[in-house]
């Protein structure tokens, strides 16, 4: 099933043109750490995920070299096209906890993100983006993100 859900990914990023957003906070890491897949009907399979994600941001930004992991779940439909969801815990140098919740709707280049709190410096953190793979070698994936508000 590796294979379907990169062939996915693969459709997208070829289909997605790179270009600089205004807002962009930094760049992310993910790797596939594993997968379980259900054929489902008509050609459509549920991928389930887990990776390790690293997030990197400006110097300074308290966003910047968190590391952790997501989980989540993708809809690989019969023309390529997916949607997924999933959940992130990613931790800072002193401990601090943040996490977050993605979603990226079928057939779309870019997702979206939600903090939804944490531990520490992250306890209030509220703030929504946008994601977008750029990437993807094997098991890993390379991306940006960002969003109005979400760098510091």
């Amino acid at each position: 099933m590796k294979s379907r859900l990169f062939v996915s990914m693969f459709v997208l990023f070829m289909s997605s043109h790179a270009f600089a957003k205004s807002d962009q906070c930094g760049e992310y890491t993910s790797v596939d750490i594993g997968e379980a897949t259900v054929e489902m009907g008509k050609k459509t399979a549920f991928v389930h995920f887990r990776s390790s994600t690293q997030l990197n941001a400006a110097e300074g930004s308290k966003y910047n070299n968190l590391t952790g992991q997501c989980t989540g779940g993708a809809l690989v439909f019969p023309d390529q096209t997916l949607e997924a969801q999933g959940l992130c815990a990613v931790q800072d140098v002193d401990g601090d906890v943040l996490t977050y919740t993605f979603t990226q709707a079928r057939g779309q280049k870019e997702g979206r993100y939600a903090r939804k709190g944490g531990t520490g410096k992250f306890a209030g953190s509220r703030e929504t983006g946008w994601f977008r793979p750029v990437k993807l070698d094997g098991e890993i994936t390379r991306g940006e993100w960002g969003g109005r508000s979400a760098c510091e």
